[in-house]
């Protein structure tokens, strides 16, 4: 198999567009965003993050799937376009769960600590992460009896 050269900026932005976190975002404030991401590979099997541990960075699902576990048991298929880890860097938590690649992953990678500095600067930036987590916690909340 063919190693994939890594996304230029143009192409990071336009992925961006698709993530739902960032689907209230602006094309600059995408770029900016973009600017901090790294493409980071893991193979099937490999652990992307475990349970418990510091969680400092998120990751957008560029290729591949992965999944959610929670002590073992799997809650969650990822697959492209979806983000994940964003809730420990969110709220300074230890991870929730593990993320596990099923077969061979492509991600993006923010690093938490930037991602807050970003946000310090850009508050439009925070009413657009905002809006996309309120409509998350509404979506999960019709599925409550």
């Amino acid at each position: 198999m063919a190693a994939q050269k890594n996304l230029t900026t143009i192409e990071k932005v336009i992925f961006l567009k698709s993530v739902e976190i960032f689907e209230h975002a602006t094309l600059e404030q995408l770029g900016r965003i973009a600017g901090l991401t790294e493409e980071v590979h893991f193979a099937p099997g490999e652990t992307i993050f475990k349970e418990g541990e510091l969680g400092d960075t998120f990751y957008l699902l560029l290729s591949g799937r992965a999944l959610i576990e929670k002590n073992g048991n799997t809650l969650h298929e990822l697959k492209e376009k979806e983000a994940f880890g964003t809730l420990d860097v969110l709220d300074f938590q230890p991870r929730a769960v593990t993320a596990i690649a099923v077969d061979q992953v492509r991600t993006l990678k923010l690093n938490g600590q930037e991602f807050y500095n970003l946000l310090s600067v850009d508050i439009e930036l925070v009413q657009a992460v905002f809006r996309t987590l309120c409509g998350l916690v509404r979506r999960v909340l019709r599925l409550v009896p």
